[in-house]
């Protein structure tokens, strides 16, 4: 009994070549491609609060009765550096009787302090998307905190400094 092997087909060297050309076009067309695609400039949010004295970015510490505007600031990777970009969309999400906030037509939230929050930093944050300069849109989140402190006025202030004895003239 015999095998027959079956015998390969004779092989197309120009086929592979044109197999392998398509190959490179298309993964150079991939990599124009990744290459064309916005890359964000903008890495982050940040939550910048106007008061008294300097914050630190995302922390608001403020006195019952006062108010603080929350600017939504765009952030280089670096941190501190403003990457240019428009904010859109956005939103807060904040609730805690110790203060309110209102988000205000030009994109910036006020603070108000309602109540003493017992030294509690009651947590929030805001939703925001960023067109960057270069056409780049993302949507970022960012934590912030809001410590409310109960004042107590001062006293009001003492305005008799001294008594004295006033007689009359005597009568006769």
């Amino acid at each position: 009994m015999s095998h027959r092997h079956k015998p390969e087909p004779p092989k197309n060297r120009q086929l592979e070549e044109l197999i392998e050309l398509e190959r490179a076009e298309l993964r150079s067309l991939r990599e124009i491609a990744n290459e064309l695609k916005p890359k964000h400039l903008t890495a982050s949010i940040s939550n910048v609060f106007t008061g008294e004295s300097p914050m630190a970015n995302n922390v608001l510490v403020f006195n019952v009765g006062q108010t603080s505007i929350d600017t939504i600031t765009p952030l280089l990777a670096d941190g501190v550096t403003l990457s240019g970009g428009t904010l859109s969309a956005v939103s807060v999400t904040f609730s805690d009787p110790s203060a309110t906030a209102v988000l205000n037509p030009d994109n910036t939230i006020t603070f108000t302090g309602v109540a003493d929050s017992a030294g509690v930093a009651v947590g929030g944050t805001v939703t925001a998307t960023v067109t960057d300069t270069d056409g780049a849109v993302f949507t970022f989140t960012q934590a912030f905190t809001v410590t409310t402190i109960a004042v107590t006025p001062p006293p009001p202030a003492q305005l008799t400094q001294s008594i004295a004895n006033v007689f009359s003239v005597p009568t006769p």
